[in-house]
């Protein structure tokens, strides 16, 4: 060993045991293991037909792109109804804060906010997952809520919002 090494630290001497790391032959894999391993070819195409899916210049998650078609086809804005839109995993939960704070301040004092209990998730809906999976429960009903979100690209909104 030359001089110049730093020694090695008390846990980078230890010996790994058999018992810490399992031997590959006694591991199971899991199905999308051997999936993703070739062992079930078709099952990966249907799969991955399933999760992802092209349609209209876009690549979609096959549910947001069912909840976008339904919010498009039957959502009816409100001339009061303000829509939060933004691209995925840009900040949306930020600008949920942001907006619902600035849109309720005069509602709620910082002791009541809703969004010290709530996420701003709760608070603003998703047109593409709420509106299309909870038909029952109509949105629109609710006087109180102007404010909606969604990750929807601009041709994909319905006419009202546009």
């Amino acid at each position: 060993m030359s001089s110049n090494l730093l020694p090695l630290s008390p846990m980078a001497t230890e010996t790994v045991r058999d018992s810490t790391v399992p031997n590959h032959d006694e591991t199971e894999l899991t199905e999308f293991q051997r999936i993703r391993n070739g062992q079930n070819l078709p099952d990966l195409v249907s799969v991955v037909y399933i999760i992802r899916s092209f349609h209209g210049g876009h690549w979609w998650i096959q549910s947001f792109l069912e909840g976008s078609l339904y919010a498009q086809e039957f959502f009816q804005a409100r001339p009061n109804d303000f829509l939060v839109c933004s691209y995925p995993k840009t900040g949306s939960t930020w600008l949920k804060s942001l907006t619902f704070t600035i849109a309720n301040r005069s509602r709620f004092d910082d002791s009541t906010n809703p969004l010290l209990k709530r996420n701003p998730h709760e608070l603003i809906p998703f047109l593409e997952i709420e509106f299309p999976l909870f038909p029952h429960i109509d949105v629109l009903q609710d006087k109180g809520n102007t404010l909606f979100s969604t990750h929807m690209p601009h041709d994909f909104l319905p006419d009202s919002v546009v």
